[in-house]
């Protein structure tokens, strides 16, 4: 069977062809006397059509970095386009310490309803917490104890993800996360308008970062 690689990173196949994208499929059917071109062009067509107003679409799988400086308490700047749930994120850090990731309903840091760190107390604990700046640590599989899960000679792979409430964040290609915590129960209501990230750098230590998707 003839395969046909296409430029926007999906693979069809003759004589039936599936357009896959992150997200979305399409289907065109082969017809006599088409050649590559033909195909290329319907299959290209047909994405369009049926992904046009997915969530996830062809820019969303742009890449962006930024670095944050440190600072004593920390301050959050707000990235990315604004996501409603369900979404994850692809994220690399490098840092040796405290690499910290808001989710918030607005630009503002009032507005955190969940604050991510990685590699705090000196590189040594992951935690959720449940606003900027709380120092409540809370229970269950909200705190991770694993030591070096950052660092500062290598960018180090996570992932971060917003459903049902759920706020889970594993590591590269990990399907299990090790950190998980209920915001919806902890905060009595399911956040569903967009949600905002924000980043920052604590203590000395600045992060550099790389997000894979939801670029501006």
């Amino acid at each position: 069977m003839l395969e046909l690689v296409l430029a926007l990173g999906f693979v069809s196949s003759l004589p039936l062809l599936p357009v896959r994208g992150k997200m979305c499929s399409a289907m065109i059917k082969a017809a006599p006397g088409d050649d590559l071109t033909t195909l290329r062009d319907k299959a290209l067509a047909a994405f369009r059509t049926e992904c046009r107003g997915k969530q996830r679409n062809l820019d969303d799988i742009k890449s962006c970095s930024f670095t944050t400086d440190p600072s004593t308490p920390p301050i959050a700047t707000f990235i990315l386009q604004p996501m409603r749930a369900p979404f994850r994120l692809d994220l690399d850090v490098k840092t040796p310490r405290s690499a910290n990731v808001v989710l918030a309903e607005e630009k503002t840091e009032v507005s955190v309803f969940a604050w991510i760190t990685l590699g705090g107390w000196s590189g040594k604990r992951s935690v959720i917490r449940a606003c900027f700046g709380c120092q409540e640590l809370l229970d269950g599989r909200s705190v991770d104890n694993e030591e070096g899960i950052v660092s500062g000679t290598e960018s180090r792979p996570f992932w971060i993800e917003y459903k049902h409430g759920v706020v889970t964040v594993g590591k590269g290609r990990q399907e299990e996360a090790f950190l998980e915590w209920d915001a919806a129960a902890y905060h009595h209501r399911n956040i569903s308008t967009p949600v905002y990230v924000g980043i920052s750098s604590w203590k000395g230590e600045s992060v550099d970062w790389v997000f894979h998707h939801f670029c501006a």
